[in-house]
């Protein structure tokens, strides 16, 4: 075996290591997030309230291709909170890979939606998020 050879291997094994990761930590996130929203009677937002919410999210986010990623999103019972995760299609292949991540957001009403927590873990209480939306970390 050449030098190339080896180190051309050794690109394919991490690739296919950090790729792997990065799917399994994306399918954790969502795991917590859809469990989180769909656990505790939160409700699936109505058009409006979906389109709302997706214009709310980073320009960054919106600009993912739409074969690469799915916005899983609930809405609290009282309709001032949406939790939006990520949900990443086709991870494990070009140009997807790259879009592969964790963590999920979520955004309160007013009078417009506007994102108050982006994170992997529980948010905090302070936020006074609804229990059927998330739990929350004191």
């Amino acid at each position: 075996m050449s030098v190339m050879d080896g180190r051309r291997q050794s690109l394919v094994v991490t690739r296919f290591l950090t790729v792997g990761v990065a799917v399994l930590v994306a399918a954790l996130a969502l795991t917590v997030a859809t469990d989180a929203g769909a656990a505790r009677a939160a409700r699936q937002p109505t058009f409006k309230e979906r389109e709302a919410i997706t214009l709310a999210l980073p320009a960054w986010l919106r600009g993912y291709p739409v074969g690469c990623v799915w916005l899983g999103m609930s809405v609290s019972n009282n309709g001032r909170y949406a939790i939006v995760a990520p949900g990443f299609l086709n991870a494990t292949h070009r140009p997807c890979v790259k879009y592969a991540s964790n963590g999920y957001w979520i955004l309160k009403r007013s009078s417009t939606w506007k994102v108050i927590f982006n994170g992997s873990v529980e948010p905090p209480c302070s936020l006074g998020v609804p229990r059927d939306l998330a739990k929350c970390s004191h």
